[in-house]
């Protein structure tokens, strides 16, 4: 591969992940506010496809966020080798690897607690 195709197919990849971010953070808005603002109009049968469709999206999303982010790692390794310049190729081998943990990790917890807030303002009365 020549210079320019590592380097687009790393750019190609980043945006990729940050789309995965970001329609991460839509689903999980969209059912926080649904969460917060439906909650009392919501009936069960429908509180419970609404989990079943944020759980599986968030699942979809997550997972797809930390493969996308792992292929970002091995064009990283080539860059090293072919565009010593690029910005990434300069930066400790450490660094994307554990940014793509912490999202990881971060992107978890945050599904989780969506789902939790989800089940407790539904039977809260806040």
């Amino acid at each position: 591969m020549t210079q320019f195709e590592v380097v687009d197919l790393f750019a190609s990849h980043l945006a990729i992940t940050i789309t995965f971010f970001m329609a991460f953070v839509s689903t999980t808005s969209a059912m926080l506010v649904a969460s917060y603002f439906a909650k009392d109009s919501i009936p069960p049968s429908l509180a419970r496809v609404m989990l079943v469709i944020y759980t599986t999206s968030s699942i979809f999303l997550i997972g797809g966020f930390q493969r996308t982010s792992k292929v970002m790692v091995t064009i990283r390794e080539k860059l090293e080798e072919i565009a010593p310049w690029h910005t990434a190729a300069s930066e400790a081998e450490w660094v994307l690897p554990t940014v793509i943990a912490i999202g990881t990790g971060t992107m978890l917890v945050i599904s989780i607690v969506a789902i939790w807030y989800f089940q407790y303002s539904r039977s809260a009365r806040i």
